[in-house]
């Protein structure tokens, strides 16, 4: 039980320390930063959404560094087994549907599977 407590407190450690944006004018950090928030799944922000949110002024350059860590770090999401993303509970927000239509589909069905058992 305690090791179900340690991993919950730990994934909700990651989860929030991938939620907040640089507080750098790196390029590098808000490439990396784009490409972390793909990875997990979140829907990519909008340049207004960005500048409201960030604690640094995000102008073009940033965020074309974001975008472009964005895009990559989504193709690589896109790679996993969809149907193993919904078997496992993961929340699944669309980010895949314009390069592998059927991904929906296929996470569906695992999420339909994983109530089976």
């Amino acid at each position: 039980m305690k090791i179900i407590w340690v991993s919950l407190f730990a994934a909700t450690l990651v989860a929030c320390a991938q939620k907040s944006e640089p507080s750098s004018t790196s390029q590098q950090d808000w490439f990396q930063f784009g490409e972390q928030q793909a990875l997990v799944g979140y829907e990519k922000q909008g340049d207004d959404e960005l500048k409201q949110s960030s604690h640094v002024s995000v102008d073009s350059e940033l965020y074309q560094a974001y975008s472009a860590g964005y895009e990559q770090g989504r193709q690589e999401y896109c790679q996993q087994d969809p149907k193993i993303l919904g078997k496992k509970g993961e929340l699944y927000r669309g980010i895949c549907d314009d390069i592998r239509p059927t991904f929906r589909i296929w996470y569906n069905n695992g999420k339909a599977s994983r109530s089976r058992y």
